[in-house]
């Protein structure tokens, strides 16, 4: 009951709120859902795209009231946007949920669940600082945003990406987000990187798809395909602890690209639920490893051992 009396609480604060009577415009930053009412839990309507200007009419709780062509839809105010027509001040979003950091909710329940984690610093980001006074290259040398390494920023939405890029560890690879300890984001990047200098195309393959590379400690390494993530022990990433770097780099790198072909194959509809099926879909990937290893490694130092496993494979399935 008294969890009830709290959800209700909370739907009230952010529902009951009085609009204003003078109205203003605004400009979208990203596509932004418009919906027939103040809420997650409200019929989506259209998507204004980025860039859109709408016209703010009022507001109610979190949700900006819009006049669209002379019908009434509402935005979430989280969603960043700045102000137009002589203001050209960002009209700022109203962060104190996690949902506007690390997640993204799309049901009451999910929003006060973000909202009580970010009250108990619980978000796995904090919130985002404003930008500095100066450029990123004549700031202090504290680092905390990406804007000081790989990434150019010109504005204060380029600071905020460049601050959740840093803390989700995207700085160098922005498209894949790495979690572990530093040796192991160190590694993966380095992997990574190799991919890109030496076989672009399969470093764009595999950040396609493969959106989160994640260490689990004493685990067993495995991709949800659905997430698109990939959970690496530290010692697939290492390769055993190997003196030579640049065969633990080369091992990783054709692992990585391993890992990114079943995300593929799942979008295919090729199906992972029989022995058999699981069967085929490694002994595809292990070849597409191998194709690609072929591209980023002319001393071929994993091709007998990945083609003694593919033997291995062949075998086992046959007597499925």
């Amino acid at each position: 009951m008294k969890a009830k009396l709290i959800a209700v609480a909370i739907a009230l604060c952010l529902l009951i709120n009085p609009a204003w009577a003078q109205d203003y415009s605004i400009r979208t930053e990203a596509n932004t859902n418009l919906r027939n009412g103040p809420g997650l839990d409200q019929d989506w309507v259209e998507t204004a795209p980025a860039g859109d200007v709408l016209q703010v009419t009022g507001r109610r709780g979190r949700w900006l009231r819009i006049n669209r062509n002379g019908r009434e839809l509402w935005m979430a105010s989280w969603v960043r946007h700045s102000r137009v027509h002589g203001d050209q001040r960002a009209a700022g979003a109203d962060i104190d949920n996690c949902c506007f950091l690390d997640r993204q909710c799309s049901s009451q329940e999910e929003w006060e669940s973000g909202y009580w984690a970010f009250q108990n610093q619980q978000c796995a980001v904090q919130p985002i600082p404003a930008s500095p006074k100066s450029s990123a290259s004549q700031s202090a040398p504290s680092v905390d945003n990406c804007c000081f390494g790989s990434l150019r920023c010109a504005s204060d939405q380029d600071w905020q990406r460049g601050y959740l890029a840093y803390q989700r560890n995207q700085c160098k690879h922005p498209d894949v987000r790495i979690i572990g300890g530093a040796r192991f984001v160190a590694q993966v990047e380095a992997a990574l990187d190799l991919l890109k200098s030496r076989a672009l195309s399969w470093y764009a393959y595999t950040i396609k798809e493969l959106k989160t590379i994640s260490e689990v400690p004493g685990g067993i390494a495995g991709v949800n395909v659905n997430l698109r993530v990939f959970h690496l022990p530290p010692n697939h990433a290492y390769l055993h602890n190997n003196a030579n770097l640049d065969d633990a780099l080369v091992w990783l790198a054709g692992v990585l690209v391993h890992e990114a072909c079943h995300i593929y194959r799942d979008k295919e509809g090729w199906a992972y639920g029989t022995a058999f099926e699981r069967f085929r879909e490694e002994v595809f990937c292990q070849t597409v490893q191998i194709q690609a290893l072929d591209v980023f490694d002319p001393k071929k130092r994993f091709h007998d051992y990945l083609g003694e496993l593919l033997k291995d494979f062949y075998s086992r399935g046959y007597q499925l």
